[in-house]
């Protein structure tokens, strides 16, 4: 498997320490889609203590006394009904992205901060957008969460979006073209060979198997997939996923982030080139003066960038597992 790297060195005069420094940006290419990733070694200029928004003074139709006459129904499967798993409530997404595009809240609480979020209530969330998934005809789903404003949700209530469309997101296609191509010159899966031969990426394996990627899209990036279809995922692997997920956040929390990204990716029926994907970032925490993270390089120019080299990041959210 090739790995291409490349690096760039920046040299400044520093007033502060009276010398010359100089930084190194390591550019490395994702030898599944080949999209670039820039990873400058350097602390993030985050706050220790962040100043919290009331989230108590927010309007919520997620919200108990809310949800049943503000949740859209959807009316391809579920009908004027709201299905309902415990804490989790499927809706129609007034907002859609795609031809089936849904919101599940998976807490009545309004809002948990991320080391506090349950096992149960992932759980419940998947199994509902599963339950769903499995009564469309579509190729590929995707399942993803938004976590507060740095993450680019509008509601602070925790909450995970459904997905299926006939025309994937554009690095989904690039994810499947990649993967095709690997399985042609290997006879096997990209996310197997991968596993095998960089072990100081891996941070655990179960049913599913997570790993740090060679060019992370963004802070502390871990990646997982299992090797089945979403109509395959019995309880015991949504049990896992959960597990992991809530694992993962524990590290973040721990960080100093408390805002977030996921999104899992596969088949409806199992593919040998392509497994199921979970991919998680940490976003910039949310302060009253919060910093978004994604600037001009990434959002006009498609360039991920990150602070820290995968190997460290699964060094450290390992000891959560």
């Amino acid at each position: 498997m090739e790995l291409r790297r490349s690096i760039d060195r920046a040299s400044f005069f520093n007033p502060a320490t009276g010398n010359v420094e100089e930084l190194e940006i390591e550019i490395r290419f994702d030898p599944i889609t080949g999209k670039r990733s820039r990873i400058l070694v350097k602390p993030l200029p985050f706050p220790k203590n962040p100043e919290m928004p009331d989230f108590s003074r927010e309007w919520c139709p997620f919200c108990d006394e809310r949800v049943e006459n503000m949740g859209a129904r959807d009316v391809r499967v579920a009908g004027k009904e709201l299905l309902k798993r415990n804490e989790s409530i499927l809706m129609a997404n007034i907002s859609p992205y795609a031809e089936i595009s849904l919101v599940i809240r998976i807490t009545k609480a309004h809002y948990v901060p991320i080391n506090e979020l349950g096992e149960r209530q992932f759980f419940d969330g998947f199994m509902l957008a599963l339950d769903y998934i499995g009564k469309t005809d579509f190729e590929f789903a995707t399942i993803t969460m938004n976590y507060l404003r740095p993450a680019g949700s509008s509601i602070s209530h925790p909450h995970i979006q459904v997905m299926a469309s006939k025309t994937l997101f554009d690095l989904q296609e690039r994810l499947i073209k990649g993967a095709e191509g690997f399985y042609r010159e290997n006879g096997r899966c990209f996310w197997d060979a991968f596993w095998d031969e960089f072990q100081e990426n891996r941070v655990h394996e179960g049913r599913w198997r997570f790993f740090t990627p060679f060019a992370p899209r963004g802070f502390e990036h871990v990646q997982g997939y299992i090797r089945k279809g979403l109509n395959e995922l019995d309880e015991a692997d949504v049990e896992e996923l959960s597990k992991c997920i809530v694992r993962i956040l524990g590290a973040y929390s721990e960080m100093g982030f408390n805002s977030f990204n996921f999104g899992v990716f596969g088949p409806l029926d199992a593919m040998e080139h392509i497994p199921i994907v979970f991919d998680i970032v940490a976003r910039t925490p949310i302060d009253r003066y919060y910093q978004n993270d994604v600037f001009a390089i990434a959002k006009l120019y498609d360039e991920n960038y990150t602070n820290r080299k995968p190997e460290e990041t699964a060094k450290e959210i390992k000891n959560y597992f």
